[in-house]
């Protein structure tokens, strides 16, 4: 496990006012789920504050708050069984609880899809972090997941093949959709400040079932659905939340 520094996590404030605090001190957030963190200028030093802020249909998701801190360092993703400590997928594959950031801003190119174990929190705060020109996220059979700030764009159709969904398993995986998030079945997801485009199925697909979901803040575009089928392909399965900005 790898912990930020104040220093460093203060420096990635700074540039990118995520504070969205006025010279005179004022916050400038407007909608409730970025005032509840946003609004404290300290919010880097209590990043698990942020599984406090969820609304709508989502909102008991907890993510990974309560466990450790994990730092990704490494934006390969070369091994499908077993990941490299640092990189993304090690971090989604662990067991228990975790919250997840960036060192420093990365791209991201998934080799085959990122299965992720539940309990987790993707928090791209700070930095910049790009998932794009690979596979997508699958959100399969699990509960708990936080995925905030970050980029998914140009998501492709991969082979599939053998790979790691937790720390004790791995399976084989058919040929993947093209998504950008695909939830299969799982519950307590939320997805905030994500900015989604040009994924070759859907950008968010929530089928069988999935429940207890809330999309807000997010941004998605260049894609060749329209209405709630833009965000979702199978909208009707489950009940979800879109909470605009």
């Amino acid at each position: 496990m790898i912990l930020l520094t104040n220093r460093v996590i203060a420096a990635k404030d700074r540039r990118r006012n995520l504070g969205g605090h006025k010279d005179d001190g004022k916050c400038l957030a407007t909608n409730p789920i970025d005032r509840c963190w946003r609004c404290d200028p300290n919010w880097a030093n209590n990043r698990q504050k942020l599984a406090d802020c969820v609304q709508g249909f989502g909102r008991n998701t907890r993510g990974g708050q309560g466990g450790p801190i994990y730092v990704v360092t490494d934006p390969s993703d070369d091994d499908l069984m077993n990941p490299k400590p640092g990189t993304l997928r090690y971090a989604v594959t662990r067991n228990g609880s975790l919250w997840i950031t960036f060192a420093h801003s990365m791209a991201i190119t998934l080799q085959q899809e990122l299965i992720m174990s539940s309990d987790k929190t993707i928090d791209g705060r700070g930095v910049d972090v790009y998932i794009s020109n690979g596979a997508g996220i699958t959100i399969q059979f699990v509960k708990n997941i936080i995925i905030h700030g970050i980029k998914i764009y140009d998501i492709q159709v991969r082979n599939g093949g053998l790979i790691r969904d937790s720390e004790t398993h791995y399976g084989f995986r058919t040929r993947s959709d093209g998504d950008g998030i695909s939830i299969f079945g799982a519950s307590n997801v939320w997805v905030d400040h994500v900015s989604m485009r040009n994924c070759t199925d859907g950008l968010i697909d929530a089928i069988m079932g999935s429940t207890a979901i809330t999309i807000s803040n997010s941004h998605f575009t260049d894609h060749n659905e329209v209405s709630y089928s833009f965000i979702f392909r199978h909208f009707k399965l489950g009940p979800i939340q879109s909470l605009a900005e």
